[in-house]
């Protein structure tokens, strides 16, 4: 298992709210599928090997999913006992009574400037039915890298949700709520039911218990995601954007959710659009949408797409994702490749009024976010932290 090689021994540059950072890359690695069982995690955390917990199932069980690399040992994991210092990870419990089902993850800079606000990935294994473990050993490494590649280079906490990816009975069999997906939207188990909503509610933890160590941080948040939590981070813009400060999300498979009910006289349902929020108890906010920067991101040699390709039919049709309906609209009006639906997807956030809104196309790239595309990121977030204008629309990339 190959070791990160970035170390916290590194200056905080929060003041300037930038500076870089390197990333590592590894062999994939496969996960298994298993039974999802809800667990209760103690707040002392062991370390956790997940090749020793696939090695209990058949690998080939599954087609190995896009992320999944075997980098780690994890960080040293604290539990909260009333006080967070920096530069150490916390565990935060799961708290039913204050609307969250499952832990998650907290990392704090040496220096928060005043006025800064928490930065939150969704975790995003790629793991389906994999013990709850597995997903723990994962957000943990991704909320280090996140820290690492983020929090510390812009004085901002970061915060990472542990959501399972459960195998469940029934039509909604694989419940992706990493990609807060329409079943993981309507879920009845109160431990899967409204994601975004118990998400909303860790950060409001985070923020009462940051609180307490006299930092002040605004209530709206910075989100970033890719893939799958890509697809979590433009959904949550779109269902609370003013608990969103900006967001940014590449590689976002099928297309970002759009800010419209309809097109072409056609409703566009959640996921692909806003047309029936109400039916899964949102409501859409267009004003604070508008006022939100969108920083999109698509390599044009990725193709990794949730919505499925055609030619298919409905019957027997299954995903994940998307209906056999959403996938054929899809396919229809915005084309069957990722890449090729980017400038239409555009011109829909454009003619919606969106005040700074920008979708980099990024040549020769696959289904990853190199290193360049990491420091306009970088760069957008240290924009919004300052409070200046056109953030998203000044972002350039370069190889």
């Amino acid at each position: 298992m190959k070791k990160i090689t970035k170390t916290l021994g590194l200056a905080t540059c929060a003041g300037a709210f930038l500076t870089a950072c390197e990333t590592t890359a590894s062999d994939p690695l496969t996960a298994p599928v298993a039974a999802q069982e809800a667990q209760d995690i103690k707040p002392e955390v062991v370390q956790i090997d997940p090749r020793a917990i696939v090695s209990r199932f058949d690998r080939r069980s599954r087609t190995p999913d896009h992320v999944s690399e075997p980098v780690g040992p994890m960080a040293e994991v604290h539990a909260y006992a009333g006080s967070l210092e920096p530069r150490k990870m916390y565990l935060i419990e799961a708290s039913p009574e204050k609307g969250f089902q499952w832990p998650y993850f907290l990392f704090l800079p040496d220096t928060i400037p005043s006025g800064s606000s928490v930065l939150v990935q969704p975790n995003n294994d790629g793991m389906i039915g994999a013990p709850f473990e597995t997903h723990l050993y994962w957000a943990g490494i991704e909320n280090e890298q996140l820290f690492l590649d983020f929090g510390r280079l812009l004085g901002t906490p970061v915060l990472m949700p542990v959501f399972p990816r459960p195998l469940i009975e029934g039509p909604d069999r694989n419940l992706y709520i990493h990609a807060l997906t329409r079943a993981a939207m309507t879920a009845d188990d109160p431990r899967y039911a409204r994601p975004d909503l118990q998400l909303i509610a860790m950060l409001d933890d985070a923020l009462d218990k940051i609180s307490r160590e006299n930092h002040d941080l605004r209530e709206d948040a910075l989100f970033w995601g890719f893939s799958a939590s890509g697809d979590f981070v433009t959904r949550m813009a779109t269902l609370h954007p003013g608990r969103v400060r900006a967001v940014a999300a590449g590689g976002v498979g099928g297309l970002p959710i759009l800010p419209v009910e309809g097109l072409e006289n056609v409703q566009l349902t959640f996921p692909v659009g806003v047309g029936d929020l109400e039916e899964i108890g949102a409501r859409f906010q267009p004003a604070l949408l508008k006022q939100t920067p969108y920083l999109l991101f698509q390599g044009s040699i990725d193709e990794n797409d949730s919505v499925k390709e055609p030619p298919f039919t409905c019957e027997g049709f299954g995903s994940d994702s998307y209906s056999c309906a959403q996938s054929l609209l899809v396919n229809s009006v915005f084309g069957s490749s990722p890449p090729g639906r980017v400038q239409r997807v555009a011109s829909v956030f454009e003619a919606f009024g969106m005040r700074d809104f920008n979708y980099l196309i990024l040549p020769g790239i696959e289904h990853t976010t190199p290193d360049t595309m990491e420091a306009v990121i970088r760069e957008f977030y240290a924009c919004v932290l300052a409070d200046r204008t056109a953030c998203a629309k000044a972002a350039k990339y370069s190889r």
